[in-house]
């Protein structure tokens, strides 16, 4: 019941989503009732209603059961309001820094939109919360007066082109389960889609079926044109790269390296990589893990592996499912990056994400998916803006001016200057 598990006490684990998945592993370390429970991204795959009702459950083991929590978290937008301790570990031999949060944060290169915003302006005490965050927002004079607002309402790269993926009521069930029950859509080249809604909405389900790895029952899915219909997986994937939940799926070489050189050896494409392995690997942030054993890796590195070894092709559909999932917020920022030049180079990018705060930066469009039914398509600052579940953090923070992010707050303002990056 913490955990909004009762309706699924009799389905199969195994066909259960990753995010409720992770709240059924979550409440069987509950059921022990220890008293130090640690969690490794416990929110990494959860939608954010969801991530904020586990968060409070712990707050209020730890409040009134005396219950312990050590939390290891890349998210800290959604965590930071909870810590009473904080630390962070910088690697490449810096010492960790450990205090209160608001010590903390400071040291960190990259941080929650309301910290760096706060930064930015100088609003002192530093806000870790949109909560602590609105009364100085009301109050700064620089923004008082801000009119502009996103004038177009789209995304920053929609360039409606060609086609390159259609889906026509399209129905997929498990088990007698509909998962998805007439999703109607279209994704074009050189445009990024996110796809987001809470845990079970069949958001995974509709990439495993673009892929051909999810049998439909109804329905048509057309790829670059032709398609998908009684064609082999891998023939699907010369034009399709699919990464899903588990980066663990797709590594089984012995190196970095080779998982890229073994795409492109299937492909036919390894005298002529569309995009050499080396730069990729560095983009990725990989170049010196080139000769590590990938299962060896963390997750978010394992992560980023995968996505190397199906973007080697620069397939013309890329279908991302959770890829932030254990990045931190410089690999984060080199993942958006890249996902901007590939956009840019037309490839046209279907995602999967609970990160609100990538999905403000880099989709051109938002669907949601709700039940097995889509609920809303539209622009990021018609789906986001408003809503109560899915807003970014300076959505919230200036709710009603079309802001999603902390550049669009600071171009409204006209005011120069931003946080560090990596």
């Amino acid at each position: 019941s913490l955990l909004g598990l009762t309706g699924l006490r009799r389905r199969q684990v195994g066909r259960l989503s990753g995010g409720e998945m992770q709240r059924v592993a979550i409440a069987s370390a509950l059921a022990l009732r220890t008293r130090v429970l640690a969690l490794d991204e416990p929110t990494s795959q959860l939608d954010p209603q969801s991530a904020e009702e586990l968060l409070d459950t712990l707050a209020r083991l730890n409040r009134e059961l005396g219950l312990t929590v050590v939390l290891s978290e890349h998210r800290l937008e959604r965590v930071v309001g909870y810590a009473t301790h904080m630390i962070y570990l910088g690697g490449d031999g810096l010492a960790p820094v450990s205090g209160p949060a608001r010590q903390v944060l400071p040291h960190i290169p990259l941080v929650p939109p309301v910290v760096e915003l706060g930064r930015v302006l100088g609003w002192q005490p530093l806000p870790l919360t949109v909560e602590e965050g609105l009364p100085l927002a009301r109050r700064s004079p620089l923004l008082a007066t801000a009119v502009a607002e996103r004038s177009s309402g789209e995304g920053p790269g929609v360039r409606p082109g060609v086609v390159a993926l259609l889906v026509r009521d399209l129905h997929v069930a498990y088990a007698d389960r509909p998962a998805l029950r007439g999703i109607d859509l279209a994704v074009h080249e050189g445009e990024v889609v996110a796809l987001m809604g809470r845990n079970g909405a069949g958001k995974t389900t509709l990439l495993r079926a673009v892929a051909g790895l999810a049998r439909v029952q109804q329905g048509e899915v057309t790829v670059g044109g032709r398609s998908i219909a009684g064609r082999s997986v891998a023939d699907i994937c010369r034009s399709v790269g699919y990464l899903p939940q588990n980066p663990n799926a797709l590594l089984f070489a012995d190196t970095v390296r080779e998982e890229i050189l073994i795409t492109l050896r299937n492909h036919g494409l390894q005298a002529h990589p569309p995009i050499p392995p080396a730069a990729l690997l560095e983009r990725l942030g990989l170049s010196e893990l080139a000769d590590a054993y990938p299962r060896d890796l963390s997750a978010g590195e394992r992560q980023r592996v995968a996505l190397a070894a199906i973007a080697a092709t620069h397939p013309a559909l890329l279908l991302l499912d959770e890829p932030t999932r254990g990045l931190d917020y410089c690999a984060k920022e080199a993942l958006l990056k890249l996902l901007q030049e590939w956009r840019d180079d037309g490839m046209a990018i279907l995602l999967v994400t609970h990160d609100v705060e990538l999905v403000a930066r880099v989709a051109d469009r938002v669907i949601l998916l709700e039940e097995g039914k889509i609920r809303v398509d539209g622009s990021p600052a018609s789906v986001l803006g408003d809503s109560p579940a899915f807003a970014p953090q300076m959505a919230r923070l200036f709710p009603g001016r079309g802001w999603l992010t902390v550049e669009d707050v600071l171009m409204a303002g006209r005011v120069t200057g931003s946080a560090d990056r990596c």
